[in-house]
């Protein structure tokens, strides 16, 4: 089950700072098995306050979606888009690792930094009572308050859809979640700025749009189908009482680098009707991504980013390194799920980010 915990000794091999073994809690995260290897959820703290290496705890993703390899580079291509950014994106760490237990090697996996306090205060973000953490999970469910109580200002000025939890459209949600709930869900709905200036101006007060749209143009650009835009779940967001607008931070990156080929837009969902493709879009896409100030900045910036981080040589020149290191332990995987050979899936995805940018670029008119 996901809700049963043990304990254990964790330590990191060439862990100068912190050799020795300390005891932890283990549990399954809610995510396919790929025969015995099962994510992990290690809590540093359950049993004794410390931390390690500065982080309370641990999300180790085993890939069950697509595999490690395109979960871990859609990591780095978030984190390579904010590094390029002037925004305050902070979409958080993440890195590729070998894990044995009980001396058998489980194999590869993402280990992807949790989004809590910890995270908060690492960046100089967190203010006590300043500061909240929502998570958004599944689209029908209320946002989940995971630091400060009660509500932000800002969740209950942005009151309306698509932020509002209790607006029936994609990218809000509606019904009963779990845990604590809040961030729209625990308001009464509110009309929506009456123009698009109005919405802009009104956007751009309470949220960072720039960090907000560069992880949007890093998700479509990986075709991430289960994100912030594209399906309105999978992210955390943080607010604050003054001094920061409302952060966005992606979660969940396991549904990238498909399909097969690359010809998805990045203003919604193609779909075919009545012998006719259509555009298809959430509630973010709509509000978001047909208002003239924010489709004018989101282009520049997915232009900005093919031509820098995205570029086709950049991202095959790391996908060079990144075969180099990972081969071998992929090897080794027994459950790395590529499905086939090591060199062809890096081939595979070689090919597609340069077909990827190709269309992106003939779709800016670039």
């Amino acid at each position: 089950t996901f809700d049963i915990e043990v304990p254990a000794m964790f330590w990191a091999d060439g862990d100068l700072d912190e050799p020795e073994p300390i005891l932890v809690s283990v549990r399954r995260k809610s995510a396919d098995a790929l025969g015995d290897k099962v994510s992990l959820k290690i809590d540093i703290n359950e049993f004794v306050d410390q931390e390690w290496n500065g982080v309370k705890k641990l999300s180790l993703e085993n890939g069950d979606d697509v595999d490690v390899v395109a979960e871990g580079f859609a990591w780095y291509l978030n984190r390579v888009a904010a590094d390029s950014s002037t925004s305050g994106y902070k979409p958080g760490l993440a890195a590729w690792i070998r894990l044995y237990v009980n001396g058998e090697y489980l194999g590869v996996y993402v280990n992807v930094e949790q989004r809590d306090k910890t995270f908060l205060k690492n960046r100089g973000l967190y203010t006590k009572g300043e500061t909240w953490l929502y998570k958004a999970g599944e689209i029908w469910e209320d946002h989940e308050l995971k630091v400060g109580d009660p509500d932000s200002p800002t969740s209950k000025a942005l009151c309306y859809s698509p932020f509002a939890t209790n607006d029936s459209s994609d990218g809000g949600s509606k019904g009963k979640g779990k845990g604590k709930k809040g961030g729209g869900g625990s308001t009464t709905s509110c009309n929506s700025p009456a123009s698009d200036s109005e919405m802009a101006a009104e956007l751009n007060r309470l949220i960072d749009m720039e960090a907000m749209l560069v992880q949007g143009a890093v998700s479509a650009f990986t075709l991430g189908n289960d994100a912030l835009f594209s399906k309105g779940k999978n992210f955390y967001y943080i607010d604050f009482l003054g001094g920061h607008k409302r952060l966005y931070i992606p979660w969940d990156l396991d549904s990238v680098f498909v399909p097969e080929v690359p010809d998805g837009s990045i203003y919604g969902t193609e779909k075919r009707r009545r012998g006719e493709t259509v555009l298809s879009q959430t509630a973010y896409q709509e509000v978001i991504l047909n208002n003239p100030t924010f489709r004018f900045q989101y282009d520049r910036i997915m232009a900005g980013l093919l031509n820098g981080p995205l570029h086709a040589d950049v991202q095959v020149a790391f996908l060079n390194d990144l075969e180099a290191m990972l081969t071998s332990a992929l090897e080794d995987d027994p459950h790395n799920n590529l499905k086939v050979s090591v060199p062809v899936r890096f081939d595979i995805l070689r090919e597609w980010v340069r077909d990827r940018v190709i269309r992106r670029n003939e779709q800016l008119g670039n």
